[in-house]
């Protein structure tokens, strides 16, 4: 299943993309959570500096997921991962976001494989 979640290789449909985005945030909230209270009960306080390193171990891979995920969407939409690049940018991002959840991918083949709808 890891295989699977973790490559960039392929495409992703809007409703498929939705719901590794929701996912991953799901988890992210839960394991922080967690974590939170595992440092809060180690340390005496949810705000130690161990709390903030936990939490970047246990976001990194769902953020590195989330990423991936984002990058089979923008090749279902015919474009390269390279535009992940878009989201740095204040404004732009917001506009980039609305694109790779609302706009239909390319339809059959393009040059990242098979339509995910199999028309």
């Amino acid at each position: 299943m890891l295989e699977k979640i973790f490559t960039t290789k392929g495409r992703l449909n809007r409703l498929a993309y939705l719901k590794y985005v929701i996912g991953f945030s799901v988890a992210s909230f839960i394991l922080n959570f967690i974590v939170g209270i595992i440092a809060a009960l180690l340390t005496g306080s949810a705000e130690s500096t161990l709390m903030y390193i936990l939490s970047v171990i246990v976001t990194l891979p769902l953020s590195v997921g989330a990423i991936m995920a984002a990058i089979r969407r923008l090749h279902d939409l015919n474009r390269s991962g390279w535009f992940m690049l878009l989201t740095l940018i204040p404004v732009v991002n917001f506009i980039f976001g609305i694109y790779i959840v609302f706009f239909r991918g390319t339809k059959g083949y393009n040059k990242y494989g098979a339509d995910p709808l199999g028309y």
